[in-house]
């Protein structure tokens, strides 16, 4: 295992004092799953290209412009754990955390997405009668990733969930979601937004309806459509 340094303090850290409200995970929940459902449905998607199954050249956007985003919001949540959140649990929880084996997760999942962006690549660049060879190649990288990403983040919630309710103060947490969210691009939220409400049930739905606000609920009702319809494209069940 390789021990990484602890990055310096994002802001300021006050630990949470017994009685005080918990940090609210719902956020982060609902990242993880869109996480998992998106690297999922990509590694499904592209796999069963690579079976036979129709890919003309809009299918083959689709897929590529989905990896984009999924691929990018994996690699950036992960550098924002160990930048941001993870120094701020280290502070606060202190010897009752061993973040470590997530950081070393963390690497290995990069390595893995530098080899599935380059698939990426190849697949988006094969010519049509080398679509199923790039498509296989792309599909174990994502089944991979996919794989691991579901033992890291059922890892991470078992074991770094309960620490941050505990020792994490709502309000530091409140910051480093914030932090997250910062310098977000338009496009790229355009994007997740409506990929992560995919993941509410309907309770979340309306905790979250409450939360958001209102120049983002418009956004959503604008773009949830349209999103909807690439997820289908990509998923190969467009028009079923």
């Amino acid at each position: 295992m390789t021990t990484t340094p602890t990055p310096r303090l994002p802001f300021p850290v006050t630990p949470r004092r017994p009685g005080e409200p918990e940090a609210d995970l719902m956020g982060f929940t609902l990242i993880h799953r869109a996480l998992r459902s998106g690297t999922r449905l990509l590694a499904v998607a592209v796999t069963s290209v690579a079976d036979g199954a129709p890919c003309d050249d809009a299918r083959r956007a689709a897929i590529g412009t989905f990896a984009d985003h999924v691929l990018t919001e994996l690699h950036q949540h992960h550098t924002k754990e160990d930048d941001v959140l993870w120094p701020v649990i280290a502070v606060s929880a202190g010897p009752h955390v061993d973040l470590d084996p997530l950081t070393d997760d963390h690497a290995e999942l990069h390595q893995l997405l530098e080899q599935a962006t380059s698939a990426l690549a190849g697949f988006r660049a094969a010519p049509a009668a080398d679509l199923r060879t790039a498509a296989a190649a792309l599909g174990r990288i994502l089944t991979t990733v996919a794989d691991e990403l579901d033992e890291h983040i059922e890892d991470e919630e078992a074991t770094v969930f309960p620490v941050i309710r505990t020792y994490v103060s709502h309000a530091d947490f409140a910051h480093c979601e914030r932090k997250f969210r910062k310098d977000a691009k338009l496009g790229h939220l355009i994007f997740t937004l409506p990929w992560v409400v995919e993941q509410c049930t309907e309770q979340e739905l309306a905790a979250l309806r409450s939360d958001v606000p209102l120049p983002l609920r418009l956004l959503l009702r604008a773009v949830q459509p349209s999103w909807r319809r690439r997820r289908d494209l990509v998923a190969g069940t467009a028009g079923r």
